[in-house]
């Protein structure tokens, strides 16, 4: 059966122009521009055909721009100014702190040598006991007949308060002890010893409560810090530093108290809104629902107005 392998002489040829056409091909790329291209057969055809292509080719890009390079460079030198500034705000708080620690060490060379050690010049000056505090009860004893309450009732509103205190350390270092602190059964205990608490509030009363409040220096009104434009609290004409006493029917002692009274009841319905302005109070009808302001917590005199 004849052979359909072309012959030697063919396979000689079709090697020949595949060289020819692979050396024009590296002979463009690799030349300087204006050397002529090694011609094929005939003195065109492969060398010319490569040389067409690698003219109509688009010029290389540039792998970078100076615009990103120069974005890159002043962020970076961002960075290190920020770095400077901190670490000149370290050096300073180190310097600082090493003032303190020679200080602290020559107080105690001055104790260990009998000496007294020098008076700080800044220190505040040490206060007298208040002559007119009895010490003998506790700030809420004394908080609560600030309140109007009566000596035998503030001593019971502690005493409760403290029994049930106990209870719960008992109950926590018994379950510590015997390894049932994360367990349902020292919540479910837990729970019934918070079922006995009631609040002081509840049980003295909003106006007492008031008072208590005042006379532990805790803060016991809401005031307005700022009234945003186009809201219910701008059509009725609240103004900043106002101090909001109630909303309906309840008191508020809380930022928590306001936003719960607001977000109650229908909506839309009118209430009164009771403020402290300039040491006058005056109630104010409002529709229940946001109002419209920036509040924070402040302290008034309940006795004041």
């Amino acid at each position: 059966m004849p052979s359909k392998r072309p012959s030697i002489a063919v396979r000689g040829a079709l090697l020949g122009a595949a060289a020819a056409l692979t050396g024009a091909f590296i002979w463009h790329t690799a030349a300087p521009q204006g050397m002529p291209l090694p011609a094929g057969p005939g003195g065109h055809g492969a060398g010319a055909a490569v040389s067409d292509r690698a003219e109509s080719a688009p010029a290389p890009r540039p792998l970078t721009s100076a615009a990103p390079i120069s974005a890159a460079a002043d962020a970076a030198q961002r960075r290190v100014d920020a770095l400077e500034s901190r670490l000149a705000e370290e050096m300073s708080r180190r310097v600082e702190m090493q003032q303190r620690i020679d200080a602290l060490a020559e107080e105690i060379a001055a104790l260990r040598d009998g000496a007294p050690p020098a008076a700080d010049p800044e220190a505040p000056a040490p206060t007298e006991p208040n002559q007119g505090v009895d010490y003998s009860k506790s700030p809420m004893q004394r908080a609560l007949e600030a309140a109007g309450l009566d000596t035998a009732v503030a001593e019971g509103i502690k005493l409760r308060g403290d029994q049930l205190a106990m209870s719960e350390m008992y109950l926590r270092d018994q379950a510590t002890r015997e390894g049932w602190l994360d367990t349902p059964r020292f919540k479910e205990e837990m729970e019934e010893i918070e079922a006995q608490r009631v609040s002081i509030r509840d049980e003295i009363g909003d106006d007492a409560y008031d008072r208590y409040l005042f006379a532990l220096g805790h803060t016991n009104r809401v005031i307005v810090n700022d009234v945003m434009l186009d809201s219910v609290a701008e059509d009725v004409g609240l103004r900043e530093g106002d101090l909001i006493v109630s909303y309906g029917d309840a008191r508020i002692f809380a930022t928590d108290d306001l936003i719960t009274s607001t977000q109650g009841g229908a909506s839309g319905e009118p209430v009164l809104l009771e403020v402290r302005r300039n040491g006058e109070r005056m109630q104010i009808e409002v529709p229940r629902g946001p109002l419209g302001l920036r509040i924070g917590p402040a302290q008034d005199d309940p006795d004041a107005g």
